[in-house]
């Protein structure tokens, strides 16, 4: 008998603007069966009607604090790479949408959840946001491949940033370039859906066809599974780390 799971992302329509919520416990952390979910919700939401994607976390700690597995399946390279298809999949479908896509961060988003971040078109966030990719300490690998298309989509100091593995905050995000606008966390969520109902579709267009790609994504897609040695993991220390945070 199959037991059915609550579903760790959920897709709703509000003021015209399609709006997707992580969701799994305080953390927002997303496993395979929420990349599974994330990447339903975004096809469902670009099916619909030619409206604005707005994707954010739900409660006030995390967008999403990144990939969460436990040491066995992290280690299993099967598990890992169903992972990675699951991340560069939603990576393009997030980038070559042809419907705005707004990303609203409030807390943190680290690892995976800012990798997510990195896909939108456009990246708003509350005055309490965090951003940064500890797993390049922690040596856990990039699931998107969007990385080596950070100087591409956000010029300026935004790779420098990510790839030192640092937080940094949303004064921060914004001088980098990362971040276009910065709101009270009061009402946030509010504040975001009626940010991403006034963005203008064509003219999103118009950016998104100067973006041709990294030519560097090919080869990353290529060398991951050569370069990834689970031997070299630290989940158990990347748990803990985030939950001092």
């Amino acid at each position: 008998m199959s037991i059915e799971r609550t579903p760790l992302v959920s897709f709703s329509e509000d003021s015209g603007v399609h709006v997707i919520f992580i969701s799994n416990g305080v953390n927002n952390s997303l496993n395979n069966d929420g990349l599974r979910d994330l990447l339903i919700a975004i096809t469902d939401a670009q099916a619909s009607a030619d409206s604005p994607i707005l994707i954010t976390g739900t409660g006030d700690r995390a967008f999403s604090m990144g990939y969460s597995a436990d040491c066995r399946r992290i280690s299993d390279k099967m598990h890992i790479r169903e992972a990675y298809s699951l991340g560069t999949t939603i990576a393009r479908a997030m980038t070559r949408s042809e419907q705005p896509v707004i990303s609203a961060v409030n807390g943190f988003a680290l690892g995976l959840g800012l990798e997510i971040a990195l896909c939108s078109d456009i990246v708003i966030c509350s005055d309490t946001a965090r951003f940064g990719m500890p797993e390049v300490v922690f040596g856990i690998p990039s699931l998107t491949g969007i990385i080596p298309e950070i100087p591409d989509r956000f010029p300026g100091k935004v790779y420098s940033r990510v790839k030192s593995g640092k937080i940094f905050d949303a004064v921060q995000a914004k001088e980098s370039g990362l971040v276009s606008t910065i709101m009270d966390h009061k009402n946030f969520i509010r504040q975001s859906i009626e940010y991403s109902g006034k963005v203008e579709p064509r003219l999103l267009r118009l950016i998104k066809s100067g973006h041709s790609g990294s030519q560097y994504r090919n080869i990353v897609d290529d060398l991951f599974f050569r370069i990834y040695d689970p031997d070299c993991l630290s989940m158990t220390q990347l748990e803990r780390f985030r939950n001092k945070l």
